[in-house]
């Protein structure tokens, strides 16, 4: 009852008009300075400002949605990201705050924000520095009030979502998150989970519209969404048993870059070789020029010849049997040195290869030479993909 009461309220009192976000803002750290002052210097309120705030108490109590959850600046916060925090205050953010409930999962589509350089932290794929970025907010919680789990409680390993943009007209189980080079960040607070991903810009793609999905699964789940092939649509499997919320991205088609996006999808023919580590923080990443460095070393190891350069962890060693749509997926856990997770589509990712042939590719922390590892396929004759990391004998230069 209450919680239709909520909606009620929600629809039918929610303000029509919203302040500026950067007068907000700055409303709100003003605030904050005031209270460490004396009484005889707290600054006055300019007029405009006060009529915000206004606008700001009348609608504290009625647009529950908006006063929920966090705002998308307010979570970048939390990774100590100023520029993303920036970004998210701009004129090119879209803030949403579209909610859906489905199964036992009610997930809210926050705000969404594109462009280049936006962060203050680097996004490094297959060694080259990936400056055009799209960020995500959105908020999963249960539908019954229990609080979710904090990211340093047990239960939140069991918990398990995939947040990805998908694009019409381009079947999501190719073009996805994981082909985008995403990644994401994620915390809990008052019993919900906040998670803030990012991926290659989806904006330049604007004109033949944008979803974003979010399921309960590790990767993209081709039984919770459908694709028609002959229309470009992607719809929700109404049979699936589990969360697959879909949202439609309410980007303005004038946005999009035709030419860019047919550009990028060429760049998307070199799949990504290994899995990222995941991290619930944000981290440097290396330059364009380190990672060409990088990128050089890791062009001379085959299969025939990466023991010269690097050692197996067994512990990581798995033979993988790809599913009935192609995939082999894979997570790692190297004690005291990174974890990681990966899906690699077979058929695409060894198109043209021989049993025996292996993919490449390295993940480490920023100034940190010891952290790097070296997560490898190799294609066996049988069709099955046997995965490993390595760690390399000597320390490679990646500062």
């Amino acid at each position: 009852m209450k919680r239709d009461l909520d909606t009620l309220l929600k629809q039918a009192l929610t303000p029509t008009m919203e302040p500026d976000r950067r007068l907000n803002q700055g409303i709100l750290r003003q605030v904050k300075e005031n209270k460490t002052m004396d009484m005889k210097k707290v600054r006055r309120i300019p007029a405009a400002a006060v009529a915000a705030a206004i606008v700001l108490g009348a609608g504290s109590v009625t647009a529950y949605a908006s006063w929920k959850y966090l705002a998308p600046e307010k979570v970048t916060e939390r990774f100590h990201d100023t520029k993303l925090t920036d970004a998210f205050l701009g004129e090119d953010a879209v803030r949403i705050q579209e909610e859906q409930t489905i199964g036992k999962y009610r997930v809210t589509l926050i705000g969404i924000v594109s462009g280049k350089d936006l962060s203050q932290y680097e996004h490094t794929s297959n060694g080259i520095v990936q400056t055009d970025r799209t960020y995500c907010v959105t908020a999963v919680e249960y539908a019954d009030g229990t609080p979710m789990p904090d990211t340093s409680q047990d239960a939140y390993a069991e918990l398990s979502f995939f947040v990805s943009p998908f694009i019409k007209g381009y079947d999501p189980a190719e073009y996805n998150t994981v082909t985008m080079r995403g990644g994401y960040s994620e915390f809990s607070e008052n019993g919900i989970l906040y998670r803030l991903t990012e991926c290659d810009n989806v904006e330049i793609f604007a004109d033949k519209g944008l979803y974003l999905g979010v399921s309960d699964s590790t990767f993209y789940d081709p039984k919770a969404y459908q694709y028609d092939k002959a229309t470009g649509e992607i719809l929700r499997n109404e049979a699936y048993d589990g969360l697959n919320a879909l949202f439609q991205l309410p980007i303005d088609a004038s946005k999009a870059d035709p030419a860019a996006a047919a550009n990028y999808l060429t760049t998307l023919d070199e799949p990504e070789s290994v899995a990222e580590p995941e991290t619930n923080e944000a981290e440097t990443k290396p330059d364009t020029q380190k990672g060409a460095k990088i990128q050089a070393w890791l062009d001379q190891i085959t299969s025939e010849n990466i023991g010269q350069y690097a050692d197996c962890v067994e512990s990581t060693v798995q033979v993988l049997t790809p599913d009935s749509d192609g995939y082999v997926s894979v997570e790692y856990d190297i004690e005291g040195r990174v974890s990681g997770s990966g899906s690699v589509l077979v058929s695409k990712y060894f198109e043209g290869k021989k049993p025996g042939e292996m993919m490449v590719g390295c993940s480490y922390a920023e100034n940190e030479p010891d952290s790097m590892v070296i997560p490898t396929y190799t294609l066996n004759e049988d069709g099955t993909v046997t995965f490993a990391v390595y760690i390399p004998k000597e320390r490679v230069v990646i500062s």
